[in-house]
């Protein structure tokens, strides 16, 4: 009796801290949909929209917003996958996507830059691709986990594939970075009693301390995220 008690109160925290996270600033859906805002402000082409490497679905109805037509690609099968594809060879023809978005997946491709020139062949003039990646975090698979970046490195990415960096920014600093610390290696049985807790200072600490657009070196970042556009 105690223990199915024990397992209930569990779970219910566990429901709690999965909605406190995703609701975080630095969460990646809450990072993608400041970089839709600032791809709308700045003009998206009509077209598909690729999501690579969303195999569960999570940012479908995002990037479906306003009527647009949303492809999802994944090396995996699944009930939320349009197409099981690679994205260092996209089975779409050139030109036919308005936007592209590679939401933790570039530090999962052996071949990233391999990747990112496909995304540029696939988008149209004045397309966009929206990315997010760690800098800090721990390994973790979904198959494999092989890089981390800095904003010099995603830089370098696209401009070498041909597009234009038209805004980057970090999701978070050294408070965020040190939450995370302690949060991802701490035990599924004793991490929402930590999260719960610390999830909001450290966000409050992150944004009164650190500029997310950093002018000077050194400076950390727990992640960025990058909006390119294809010329």
């Amino acid at each position: 009796m105690m223990r199915t008690v024990l397992r209930a109160a569990h779970d219910a925290l566990k429901t709690i801290q999965d909605r406190i996270t995703r609701s975080r600033r630095d969460h990646p859906g809450v990072q993608l949909a400041l970089l839709l805002e600032r791809a709308r402000q700045l003009g998206v082409p009509t077209g598909l929209r690729l999501d690579l490497g969303g195999g569960d679905g999570c940012y479908r109805e995002l990037l479906s917003s306003g009527g647009a037509r949303v492809l999802t690609l994944d090396r995996f099968g699944g009930p939320q996958v349009d197409l099981i594809a690679d994205a260092h060879a996209l089975p779409v023809r050139g030109r036919v996507a308005g936007l592209i978005v590679l939401a933790e997946v570039l530090e999962h491709l052996a071949e990233p830059a391999v990747a990112v020139g496909e995304c540029y062949r696939a988008l149209q003039p004045g397309g966009m691709l929206a990315i997010t990646t760690p800098q800090y975090w721990h390994v973790h698979g979904h198959p494999s986990d092989y890089y981390r970046y800095t904003d010099a490195g995603l830089r370098y990415l696209c401009e070498r594939a041909g597009f234009t960096v038209v805004d980057c920014w970090s999701r978070g600093g050294p408070a965020l970075i040190g939450f995370h610390l302690i949060r991802v290696n701490l035990s599924e049985r004793w991490r929402p009693l930590f999260a719960i807790p610390f999830y909001a200072m450290a966000e409050w600490i992150d944004r009164v301390t650190y500029e997310c657009r950093p002018s000077a070196m050194p400076y950390d970042a727990l992640g960025w995220s990058v909006l390119a556009r294809k010329p």
